[in-house]
């Protein structure tokens, strides 16, 4: 059962579950924290800015491992972020970004490679080098095959702060998905721990047609 809640923030009009009373999640409009409770209506101003806006559902619960059955769609499981991908796509390159170095990253075949200092291993293996406090960036770089080569076409940023969330890493490749708090945006630091590894990793051809990419990553 839902009900519908207001952000004091932003006034976006939002749906939230009874079962969520009590706890605080990001609004998925402006990403500032809201204390999910039964509440009053909106003053007139709130109101009236949304009037005209369909309700979004709020971000709900990152289930763990133990709420849910792996293998659903976050749409099949009571809640999402828009943006977040259902699954890991195998063209697609995805990070976990730490303050300012890349914590792990996702091969296809591979699965995720954790940071282990002086280079990239099986996080399956290495359970040990995941962090299991702090707050971090999971990026989705979204890669397009034209007729030759591959195009890089966009980057999807979420932020990832519940305690020992990575250690998901080395329990399956997917579940980390489920440990999504809300978008957000890089650091300076974080950006240019990204930028490196393009750099290190595609070709400079590819890069140059990211306009758009190198120029957040760069800015």
């Amino acid at each position: 059962m839902t009900f519908q809640i207001f952000c004091k923030s932003c006034g976006s009009k939002l749906n939230a579950r009874e079962d969520l009373i009590g706890q605080t999640r990001n609004c998925p409009k402006c990403s500032q924290p809201i204390l999910i409770q039964r509440e009053e209506a909106p003053t007139e101003s709130a109101a009236s800015a949304e009037s005209t806006e369909p309700t979004t559902p709020i971000i709900v619960n990152a289930p763990t491992i133990t709420d849910v059955p792996m293998g659903p769609k976050l749409g099949e499981i009571g809640g999402y972020i828009e943006g977040l991908p259902e699954r890991l796509e195998y063209r697609n390159r995805y990070f976990v970004i730490g303050t300012d170095r890349i914590i792990a990253l996702w091969e296809p075949g591979k699965g995720w490679q954790i940071n282990v200092g002086n280079g990239f291993a099986s996080a399956k293996k290495n359970p040990a080098a995941i962090p299991d406090q702090g707050t971090f960036a999971f990026v989705e770089l979204v890669v397009e095959p034209p007729e030759e080569g591959d195009r890089l076409k966009e980057l999807k940023i979420f932020k990832v702060s519940i305690r020992g969330a990575l250690t998901a890493l080395y329990r399956d490749d997917g579940e980390i998905l489920h440990k999504v708090d809300s978008p957000c945006e890089l650091t300076k630091s974080q950006k240019n721990a990204l930028m490196n590894h393009l750099q290190r990793n595609f070709m400079f051809e590819i890069l140059a047609e990211a306009k758009e990419i190198v120029a957040y990553l760069t800015q």
